[in-house]
C-alpha cells in the first residue's frame, strides 16, 4: 500500500483588508502585483536605515566641521 502525505494547507501569499489570500486564487499579474509590494516594502524598511545612518552620519560630520572652523579662528585669533 503506498503511503499518502497529507496536503498540508498552504501559508496565505497575502493578507489585505483583514482577509487572508492564497497563491491559488490570484493570477500570474496578481502574483506579481504582490511580489513589487513586497520588493516595494523591502526598500522602504532599507531606506529607513540608510536614512538613519544617514542623519548620524550628517550629524558627524557638521560637528566635524564646527571644529575645524573653530581651531582655525583659535589659531587665528592667537596669530593677532
Amino acid at each position: 500500500m503506498a503511503k499518502t502525505k497529507d496536503k498540508q494547507p498552504s501559508k496565505p501569499l497575502l493578507k489585505l483588508d483583514d482577509q487572508d489570500y492564497f497563491k491559488e486564487d490570484f493570477s500570474d499579474e496578481q502574483i506579481r502585483m504582490v511580489a513589487h509590494l513586497e520588493n516595494v516594502e523591502s526598500k522602504l524598511q532599507s531606506n529607513g536605515f540608510i536614512n538613519e545612518q544617514l542623519g548620524v552620519t550628517k550629524e558627524a560630520l557638521i560637528e566635524m566641521l564646527r571644529k575645524s572652523i573653530n581651531e582655525k579662528e583659535e589659531v587665528k585669533d592667537e596669530l593677532e
